[in-house]
This record gives C-alpha cells, sequence and structure tokens, in this order.
C-alpha cells in the first residue's frame, strides 16, 4: 500500500461517521413518525371501545419504535385486560434504556411495575436509576407505601436538597423522619406532617393512565 492510498484510507475511516450519522438519524426520526401514527390510531380506537384493534396498534406502535413507552404499557395494558399477564410483564421489562431516559418516563413505568403486583422490583428500578427531582420522589412515595420509611426518607431529604423548597416537602421529610424511627416515636408529629404525607402518597401524577 502506497502512503497515498494509506492517507486515503485513513482519511475515509475518519469521516465515516458523519456521512452516515445523518441517514441513521432519518431512519430514527422516521420510526419515531410512524409510531405516532399508529399511537394516535390506537388512542382512537380505544376510547372508542375496539380493544382488539387498539391492541394491535400499540403493536404495531412498539414495533415502529421500540424505545416508546407509551406504546409498550398502551399494549400491556390491553394484553393484561385479555389475561396475558405475563406477555404484558414481559413487554414492560424489554423496554430499551433510552425509553427511560427521563424520570418521568421511569416514574410512570415504575408505577405499571406496581400495577402488576411488583412493587419491590419498582422501588429497586427507581433506587438504580432515578437521578433527579421527580425520579426521588416517586421512589420516597412507593417507598413509603411499602412501609420502607428509611429508604422513603432518604429520598424525600433528596428532594429537598435538589431545590424543592415546598412546605409540602419540608413537612413529608419531618413526618418521614419520625415514621423511620429518626425521632421519639412517643412524642407528638409536628403540625401537618400526618397530612403531608398523606397527600404526598395520594399523588398518582407520576403515573400512567388507565392502569
Amino acid at each position: 500500500m502506497t502512503r497515498w492510498t494509506a492517507m486515503l484510507a485513513a482519511a475515509l475511516v475518519a469521516t465515516a461517521p458523519t456521512l452516515y450519522a445523518q441517514p441513521l438519524g432519518d431512519i430514527a426520526a422516521l420510526r419515531r413518525e410512524v409510531a405516532a401514527e399508529h399511537l394516535s390510531r390506537a388512542r382512537e380506537q380505544e376510547r372508542s371501545g375496539r380493544a382488539l384493534d387498539a391492541e394491535g396498534s400499540y403493536r404495531d406502535a412498539l414495533m415502529a419504535d421500540p424505545a416508546s413507552l407509551e406504546a409498550a404499557i398502551g399494549y400491556a395494558r390491553l394484553l393484561r385486560a385479555r389475561g396475558h399477564a405475563d406477555e404484558a410483564f414481559a413487554t414492560l421489562r424489554s423496554l430499551p434504556p433510552r425509553a427511560l431516559a427521563d424520570d418521568e418516563s421511569l416514574s410512570a413505568l415504575a408505577e405499571a411495575w406496581v400495577s402488576f403486583g411488583r412493587a419491590d422490583e419498582a422501588v429497586g428500578l427507581l433506587r438504580d436509576r432515578a437521578h433527579g427531582i421527580v425520579g426521588w420522589r416517586a421512589l420516597a412515595t412507593l417507598a413509603a407505601r411499602q412501609g420502607s420509611f428509611v429508604e422513603a426518607l432518604a429520598a424525600a431529604r433528596r428532594v429537598l436538597d435538589g431545590g424543592d423548597e415546598s412546605r409540602s416537602a419540608g413537612l413529608t421529610v419531618r413526618a418521614l423522619t419520625q415514621l423511620s424511627g429518626e425521632l421519639d416515636v412517643v412524642r407528638r408529629p409536628p403540625r401537618g406532617t400526618t397530612a403531608a404525607l398523606r397527600r404526598w402518597l395520594a399523588d398518582d401524577r407520576s403515573g400512567p393512565p388507565g392502569w
């Protein structure tokens, strides 16, 4: 191989990522667009009571974009309604990591897992992957529901440390502190803490609709 041939080969290798990045990006965008069309159809079919048609459309959306959390949740929900709970949960477990790029998606998936009776695994999912206020709040909520007040307290403190300085967040930390045994359990809880904790536990905004 001559020196010029070697230089040409090196140049081609160096530019390959740039040459192929745009087409691959276009393909990914096209897949998301196709999935969005299937999702729109699935929502309408589900609203009109055509559950089997909706299930097929959710499946098509998931095939077009395997990272579509809405498609996976919709497909799993309708599969479970027909008695295929194992297949439904397998669908939720097989989502690729890019489907959970933000805490909102992570929290929605955790709530879906809870609906399958997998609360402990849902807590583990949030514990391992939450990285912001939304995820830590979901972890605190779910851990408290499970009676894991020490873990709930640790997550709630991260919510405060992360910048949520609301009165509700502060009162919730105080209530969880008492429940986790860090305060004298005989002492009366600070005013408003139990109500704040009840509101925290009743907050289902992070969960997927329809479960």
